[in-house]
């Protein structure tokens, strides 16, 4: 039997089409519905709930080196936890949120020691708030708020906007629930 050019064509998209419809019911379906990187390192922070990007089936985990490949910055503000002005480094909230296509309107923060607090995702989009991994050059560890510190530059508001704003600056931070 001859093949054709448009015959060999045609046959190629169909042996496509059987190949991913394979992929769609076989051992890979996991992988095709996950599009972000699997962490190497150990997993410092988790990201569940209304997410369009994961890497599990769950949400989405990320070592220290992932935060930092999505870019980061730095914050000046003082806290009633630290002496003076500090420098803090890290990954805004919202480029994280980007990144794993979240698609809530709150996000819970928890912490390891099981503190958690609801925050408006408008808040991650109204001011530079950062996910601290670092303090004035050194990493933070968990014996000083760390891996992890949400941090809002806190010297930009006063009064009672000043102390609501610092309940949301939860330490130790280890999964942030999307809803």
């Amino acid at each position: 039997m001859r093949i054709h050019a448009s015959g060999r064509a045609l046959v190629a998209i169909l042996i496509g089409a059987l190949f991913a419809a394979g992929l769609a019911f076989g051992p890979a379906r996991v992988e095709a519905t996950t599009d972000l990187e699997r962490p190497e390192g150990a997993v410092v922070l988790t990201v569940t709930g209304k997410l369009t990007r994961k890497n599990t089936p769950n949400g989405a985990e990320f070592d220290m080196a992932m935060l930092q490949r999505l870019g980061t910055t730095t914050l000046e503000t003082s806290t009633p936890w630290t002496e003076g002005e500090s420098e803090f480094h890290g990954v805004l909230v919202r480029d994280l949120l980007a990144h794993v296509g979240a698609q809530g309107s709150m996000v819970k923060a928890l912490a390891l020691n099981d503190y958690n607090f609801d925050i408006h995702i408008d808040d991650f989009h109204r001011f530079p708030v950062i996910l601290a991994s670092e303090v004035d050059g050194r990493a933070l560890t968990a014996r000083d708020k760390g891996p992890l510190w949400i941090v809002y530059p806190l010297d930009d508001f006063s009064g009672r906007e000043k102390q609501a704003i610092e309940l949301r600056m939860v330490w130790q931070l280890i999964e942030l629930q999307v809803r």
